[in-house]
């Protein structure tokens, strides 16, 4: 009785079954949909059981296999033996799938009968040239068999359509018998030697086209024979009869019977998907070299922007302090103070783009101590409660456990916070409250910043991790900032090996939490500073 199709499940057979047996479902599901893109009237059955796919291929006699080469249960070798030896499934060719790097798997699958080995990351294309190929050889295989004693006459009309066939594969197919000699070449192999396929037959490739790919032919093809293990597949480069270099993708296969022994080689012309290859490649390193040449100007005008700011600082600041004297008008110490507030704003921003620069070139590095980070924070929130009081919010700060000591770079670790607690009161209502809490959490010391102010969307919490991302919104536009406060921090965070991660909620709040790595982290003594809080 028929059953569903499904993974690891059987239907009806319709005119030809291909069998994909993977105990990974991604790659399960992937070789499905390409298998399954072969033909319309071709059923596809997927196992992750290599045992349930054994029984299914001796139930129904596939047309086709494709195995990974190593599974947990069974590696590829093992099944075809097994599948072999089922009566009826004794010729039924497989495809092992498998990466380079499984070379000895891939090659006890070939001793062991394989047809034909993809490597993964798998070409599509490639794939579907194999697969169409050794499915209309399977056809003809099983209609010769099945043919009545009295139709050997419509054997030479059946291999004329076969070789029609393999010349309308979109592949260079030519095979060599024991001597060296070519015993097959399809019209597209003949095009790229400049030969009619009549001429080349019966003689050497370097008495037929005398040229790299003949030589290359020879001398694989004998070291194939000699007993030598080659790669299955392999990437060549060839320069074809009107001097253009050519990539190529080529296997090669012996195959040995009563008649003798024969090389069969298929090459496919991937020069176009190389060259895309490269153009990728090149386009990746201008944009790095771009990226880089912007890293080095902004860290060059950072400092170059840096030096006349400090003078416009210190100049205000002694005239907002009258330390030289009074000034006869007091306005212009209200000047000079809105002077010294600008100036020391725009020289935050640009040590934040100094140091963003400096981490994306790798160039920012640790001054490690042993930090009390009770004390640190403790310190910090007196320096922004002037801040929190102007926009009429609460700082809240406490701590859950013995917070233990953290070795990292103080001031780097305050800045981490002091990012994160500044977004937290722009973004809070007045009103409102923010809470910064230590704690310990498995050895490792933890800081959480938590507002209940606008929060964010999934997509916004992306959006405000991206250097120079800023939510839009009422806030953004009551609130100026250049959007490296997050980045910035997640930065430092990283640097010291911590995760920072962030839990928002569109009008509910937001939470970010710095775990640091329990290596930096060792036992507080009794004395450790308490956190204070301020309102």
């Amino acid at each position: 009785m028929a059953r569903s199709k499904g993974l690891g499940e059987t239907r009806a057979l319709p005119s030809q079954l291909v069998v994909v047996v993977d105990n990974s479902a991604t790659n399960l599901k992937i070789l499905s949909r390409l298998a399954g893109s072969l033909a319309d009237a071709l059923a596809v059955q997927a196992f992750a059981d290599p045992a349930a796919a054994l029984a299914a291929c001796a139930d129904q006699r596939p047309q086709l296999v494709f195995v990974a080469g190593e599974m947990a249960q069974l590696d590829a070798a093992g099944f075809i033996e097994q599948l072999h030896g089922e009566p009826g499934c004794g010729e039924v060719p497989v495809v092992v799938i498998a990466p380079q790097d499984e070379r000895e798997c891939v090659d006890r699958a070939l001793d062991a009968g394989a047809a034909d080995h993809l490597a993964i990351p798998i070409d599509p294309l490639e794939f579907r040239a194999r697969a169409r190929n050794l499915l209309l050889l399977r056809r003809f295989e099983e209609a010769a068999q099945a043919a009545p004693p009295g139709a050997a006459a419509a054997l030479p009309q059946a291999h004329e359509r076969l070789l029609r066939v393999i010349d309308a594969v979109p592949a260079m197919i030519c095979a060599t018998d024991g001597d060296g000699r070519y015993i097959f070449c399809n019209q597209r192999f003949a095009a790229f030697v400049g030969e009619r396929p009549g001429r080349l037959i019966g003689r050497r490739p370097a008495e037929a086209h005398d040229d790299a790919l003949a030589r290359r032919l020879g001398d694989r093809d004998a070291r194939l024979l000699a007993g030598e293990i080659l790669p299955a597949s392999f990437e060549e480069e060839i320069v074809d009869r009107e001097g253009r270099l050519c990539d190529l993708l080529t296997t090669k296969a012996v195959y040995r019977d009563g008649d003798g022994t024969m090389v069969v080689t298929v090459s496919l012309d991937i020069t176009a998907r190389k060259r895309a290859e490269l153009d990728l490649i090149a386009v990746k390193e201008q944009a790095e070299v771009a990226n880089r040449a912007k890293t080095e100007f902004l860290a060059n005008m950072s400092h170059e922007l840096r030096t006349p700011l400090n003078a416009i600082i210190g100049f205000s600041q002694v005239m907002a302090g009258e330390m030289l004297g009074p000034i006869a008008t007091t306005r212009y110490v209200g000047y000079a103070r809105d002077i010294l507030a600008s100036a020391e704003h725009l020289l935050g921003i640009i040590n934040d783009m100094l140091d963003v620069s400096k981490l994306e070139s790798g160039k920012l590095e640790l001054v490690e101590e042993t930090i009390d980070l009770p004390k640190a924070i403790a310190d910090l929130i007196m320096l922004v409660d002037g801040k929190a009081k102007a926009a009429d919010v609460s700082l809240v700060a406490r701590q859950e456990g013995e917070v233990p000591l953290l070795r990292g770079d103080l001031r780097k670790v305050k800045q981490i916070a002091l990012n994160l607690v500044t977004n937290a009161i722009k973004f809070s209502r007045a009103g409102g409250e923010v809470e910064i809490v230590l704690a310990n959490e498995g050895d490792a010391a933890v800081i959480k910043v938590v507002d209940r102010g606008v929060g964010m969307e999934p997509e916004e919490v992306e959006l405000a991790t991206t250097r120079f991302g800023q939510v839009t919104g009422p806030w953004t536009r009551e609130h100026a900032g250049t959007g490296l406060g997050l980045p910035l921090a997640i930065g430092l965070a990283e640097l010291h090996g911590a995760t920072l991660a962030i839990k928002s909620i569109k009008g509910v709040g937001t939470t970010v939490t710095v775990a640091f790595p329990p290596e930096r982290c060792t036992a507080a003594p009794a004395a450790s500073a308490a956190l204070r809080s301020a309102g």
